[in-house]
């Protein structure tokens, strides 16, 4: 059976998996001071462009005619996108989905990931797993979407600049946070942002989210990892480590950040699902 995978731009994937499954991209536009923004900007002009601008980063989801492009390649079809309280993304894709199937008849579910970036990984990769072990689609679409409701996702900022422009944190809790130096470690509940934790400095930080991480061994064990980040791959490389040395963990993952996930997650974050 082939199967056929639609993917937007908050998903990162390794290459060589990239290369097994042969994923369709839909972009998101990503626009800095009403600026497209190209998505092969290097690390350092966009991390320049974030710092410079007084104004939010704008963002646009893939169209349903984008997804659609993508539902129609030959196949099965998986389609994989951000949290749906986070972005239009998944209703465009749905509605992508019910046009197609007016015409045609094939198996397309789209998940809902209630993550972004590392979780939207984690569950391509869960799918390539069911796949690869011979499961049908229907067990497929049955097994992930109860994997979604269970899985983890973290994340630590460095900067939390660009969360208080788009109102993620309220001016005054923001500049609080900024002069006590205070990092937060934030986590995917139901698919919306929601603050799991705070320490004094970024290494702190990384020290809780590292140890809220190994509160979960017994998840753990078994399980494969997606780690990425925004231009802070030691620090990334390091979380990988000592979850390697605390735990039995199957495989671990870590992947820097697509331009979507990079203006979000600002110079240095880190976000970790399992």
């Amino acid at each position: 059976m082939k199967y056929n995978f639609v993917l937007d731009s908050s998903c990162e994937l390794p290459e060589e998996i990239i290369k097994e499954i042969n994923p369709t991209y839909v972009d998101f536009s990503v626009s800095i001071n009403e600026k497209k923004i190209d998505k092969n900007i290097s690390n350092e002009e966009l991390i320049k462009l974030l710092s410079e601008s007084e104004n939010p980063p704008t963002t646009a989801a893939p169209s349903p005619g984008d997804f659609l492009n993508g539902i129609k390649k030959e196949g099965e079809t998986f389609c994989v996108t951000i949290s749906s309280k986070l972005s239009a993304a998944f209703q465009n894709a749905n509605l992508a989905k019910n046009l197609f199937l007016e015409e045609c008849k094939k198996n397309v579910h789209v998940f809902d990931s209630q993550s972004a970036s590392a979780g939207e990984s984690l569950i391509v990769l869960k799918i390539k797993e069911y796949i690869d072990k011979g499961f049908n689609f229907n067990e497929i679409v049955e097994m992930v979407e109860k994997f979604i409701k269970n899985m983890r996702t973290y994340f630590v900022l460095d900067s939390i600049e660009n969360l208080r422009k788009n109102g993620r944190l309220s001016t005054i809790a923001g500049f609080v946070l900024e002069l006590l130096s205070i990092k937060p470690v934030l986590s995917g509940q139901n698919g919306e942002i929601k603050l799991k934790a705070k320490a004094r400095g970024l290494k702190a930080a990384q020290k809780k989210l590292l140890d809220i991480v190994l509160e979960d061994k017994e998840k753990l064990d078994g399980a494969t990892v997606v780690i990425t980040h925004f231009n802070s791959e030691e620090n990334a490389n390091r979380l990988s480590e000592k979850i390697k040395q605390y735990t039995n963990v199957k495989d671990i993952y870590v992947l820097k950040t697509k331009l979507l996930s990079s203006v979000y997650a600002d110079n240095g974050g880190i976000i970790i699902s399992y």
